[in-house]
């Protein structure tokens, strides 16, 4: 291999983002309900790639939780440095950092490299199969109408900014 220190890397293509006003959250959850439906066919907030917390020791508005769409996504860097067919990749249409179901190992490389984690949490788990598979906000990838959590959020807390709007 030939390793040119000298050279700068270059950054994987940009994505959106899903930005948050938690101030306007009215805590209702149909964001975690859309997310659901629309990646899992079933209305389940545990299988939802948005997830809203509550805590008993910040009575104001709910966190909010959802993946930020890394520049350098060390996830995708974990999941691409353990396999050689990853599962978790970044779109070349849209950018957006996704993982593919059918390459998910379950070995949790992705998780445990989320500079979010563990203290909050983006990267989910699903058990419901014999091994567990993890799922992430893909921005609703290839969904025309974008992400379903922001369309259907009644208070505006979520808004897509597209990749060329994103602050550097």
């Amino acid at each position: 291999m030939n390793l040119n220190l000298n050279q700068k890397p270059v950054p994987p293509k940009r994505s959106g983002v899903i930005a948050v006003d938690r101030e306007h959250c009215l805590a209702c959850r149909e964001c975690e309900v859309a997310c659901s439906l629309y990646h899992e066919g079933e209305c389940n907030p545990y299988l939802s790639r948005i997830r809203i917390e509550f805590s008993d020791f910040d009575p104001g508005a709910p966190s909010i939780l959802v993946c930020k769409q890394c520049d350098w996504p060390a996830c995708a860097f974990a999941c691409a440095a353990l396999w050689d067919e990853p599962a978790l990749h970044i779109d070349p249409e849209s950018g957006a950092r996704t993982i593919d179901p059918e390459l998910c190992r379950g070995c949790g490389a992705c998780l445990r490299a989320c500079p979010l984690t563990p203290e909050r949490t983006v990267i989910g788990i699903d058990n419901r199969e014999r091994r567990p598979l993890y799922f992430k906000c893909d921005l609703c990838n290839g969904r025309t109408e974008g992400p379903a959590c922001v369309q259907i959020c009644p208070g505006e807390a979520l808004t897509f900014i597209p990749a060329e709007k994103r602050r550097r």
